[in-house]
């Protein structure tokens, strides 16, 4: 936990519901003159349920999280931020004007009519529908769903899961008066209200993101009615004030007057939270998995028809919020990857310092690592290629080379990875970017990281360092904080006045200041132009592309 010391002022708490922790931020109502955004304090809990861990994979393939768990680890991080802002005198909690919800995505449960789940969540990580999922896509036209609803037909998404849910457990089924997400479980705890966001729901795959209404033909492919989803709200919608009960645990007054707002999906709240709101403006986070993601002013959608050597479907669309859509994809291995390597290679130091090492063995070796290649798939594989059974593998390895090539390649492969997903967002002879792609995440402690990504891209990027603590995870609980302030109506004390919630997001992104700038080397780039698709090549040669 972080607080500055400050005068007491009114603020808005963001809180980031993770896969493994919830993180809270309350940023200053009125702030902004700063270079960074004015953040009073920060807290995180991890997610327990008595003596065992919120995740769990009974079996291979599965990844299950207790929503109960995630309710319990976010009313603790509210309850530490509060701690904190009085015992620093920063401000009173009775100066919260409102709380906003940042949560992860594609995670879904069913729940009882009075709103006990009745399951663990099935998250992002779990494929136990990729059966399902591959039926489905020789069922419908899975081209024109895509095109619909910004998801392709995959285990990942609330349709394969659902249907699993319905097949593999009706009794469960049966008693489901709805299927939620993990983020929903936690408005409605918060507030007593279920609601579903606009922007959680479009990465459900149930969602027609055009009309931002449930898509009928998803549903039945779901084998659910609308009435088992809750009703969809705008990210900026106010849903009430906390509950009565929700202000008791929090330690707070039963008339605390706090307004609980809607808020957004963590990947869209994360572009918001480093500065990036205009069509056009690109971030790519890398710290435990990695996602590239662009701001577009309507869908934008994969329009490549699937070929012998690319498939079509590389990457989704989502909302931030109504006009505001962000395109992209996501891969699950980046510190990942680097995590499994310092494990099998640099067994003998502490993490720090084998990563430390890792990064000064990787400087040691040339571009290419002489020729080592590394497959990351340690964890499956999403975008562009949606292969959840892929495993990792090394190519080309041999007597002359060591862990320094080693080093190298890990960090090239997920560069590598990083480019077929904005090679499928930028296509060959799309314009030069108009600004730097903004760069977060745990990258940024390694320049030598950062500079090769930008080589392998060919592109300059500049660093968004968010938060106190410049936790990766920062980006997602500032944005819900910057939705929370302009859904509430509160701008930076020298902005102008009037201004629509749309238009003080705009002004919000505008003030966050990049850091970093990082420039791409011709020749590397060049190289690495051939080294990407030298990569490309040896997965297709690996991997059936084919589920």
């Amino acid at each position: 936990m972080t607080a500055p010391q400050s005068a007491g002022r009114e603020f808005v708490i963001g809180l980031d519901l993770g896969t493994s922790s919830a993180k809270a931020i309350a940023l200053r109502a009125g702030g902004w003159q700063e270079a960074a955004p004015p953040v009073l304090a920060t807290a995180a809990s991890g997610y327990t349920l008595g003596q065992r861990s919120a995740i769990a994979s009974p079996r291979p393939g599965w990844a299950e999280q207790e929503p109960e768990a995630v309710w319990q680890g976010a009313a603790a991080a509210l309850r530490a931020l509060l701690a904190t802002l009085q015992d620093s005198a920063a401000a009173q909690p009775g100066q919260c004007l409102g709380l906003c919800l940042s949560g992860a995505m594609h995670s879904c449960f069913p729940a009882a009519a009075d709103g006990a789940p009745l399951a663990a969540a099935l998250t992002w990580a779990d494929q136990r529908a990729a059966t399902i999922a591959a039926r489905l896509r020789a069922q419908t036209d899975a081209g024109a769903l895509y095109q619909r609803t910004g998801c392709p037909l995959q285990p990942i998404y609330h349709i394969a899961k659902i249907r699993w849910w319905v097949e593999n457990e009706p009794e469960i089924s049966r008693k489901a008066a709805r299927f939620a997400a993990l983020k929903d479980y936690v408005l409605f705890r918060l507030t007593g209200i279920w609601a579903a966001d606009l922007s959680i729901a479009s990465g459900t795959g149930l969602l027609d993101i055009h009309r931002c209404a449930w898509d009928d033909e998803a549903l039945a492919l779901a084998g659910i009615r609308s009435e088992q989803l809750s009703p969809l709200v705008s990210p900026l919608e106010v849903i009430g004030p906390l509950s009565r009960q929700a202000a008791h645990l929090l330690g707070l007054p039963a008339d605390s007057g706090i307004k609980v707002i809607a808020g957004a999906a963590d990947g869209g709240l994360a572009n918001l939270g480093a500065g990036a709101a205009h069509a056009g403006q690109s971030v790519i986070t890398v710290g435990t998995s990695g996602a590239v993601r662009r701001i577009a002013p309507q869908p934008y959608l994969d329009a490549m028809p699937e070929t012998a050597a690319e498939p079509g479907q590389r990457t989704w669309c989502y909302l931030l919020t109504e006009g505001r859509w962000y395109a992209g994809g996501a891969i699950n291995n980046a510190g990942l990857a680097l995590q499994r390597i310092r494990e099998l290679f640099y067994p003998d130091l502490p993490p720090a310092a084998g990563y430390q090492q890792l990064f000064a063995d990787a400087g040691e070796a040339a571009a290419g690592a002489e020729g080592v290649v590394i497959l990351p798939f340690f964890a499956g594989e999403r975008n562009p290629y949606w292969k959840a059974d892929a495993k990792a593998s090394f190519h080309g390895l041999g007597l002359e080379h060591d862990r320094r090539h080693v080093a190298r390649a890990i960090l090239e492969a997920v560069a590598f990875r990083l480019a077929t997903i904005w090679q499928a967002l930028q296509p060959e002879g799309a314009p030069a970017e108009a600004e730097p792609i903004r760069l977060t995440g745990a990258i940024l402690k390694s320049p030598l990281w950062a500079q090769m990504l930008c080589d392998v891209l060919g592109t300059p990027l500049m660093a968004v360092e968010c938060g106190s603590d410049q936790q990766a995870g920062d980006a997602s609980a500032i944005g819900a904080a910057m939705l929370g302030q302009a859904a509430l109506g509160a701008p930076p004390a020298d902005a102008l006045p009037g201004l629509a919630p749309a238009a003080l997001l705009d002004e919000f992104a505008a003030r966050i200041r990049p850091g970093t700038l990082w420039r791409p080397d011709p020749e590397r780039h060049a190289l690495y132009r051939q080294l990407v698709a030298n990569f490309k090549m040896k997965y297709h040669q690996a991997y059936d592309r084919q589920p």
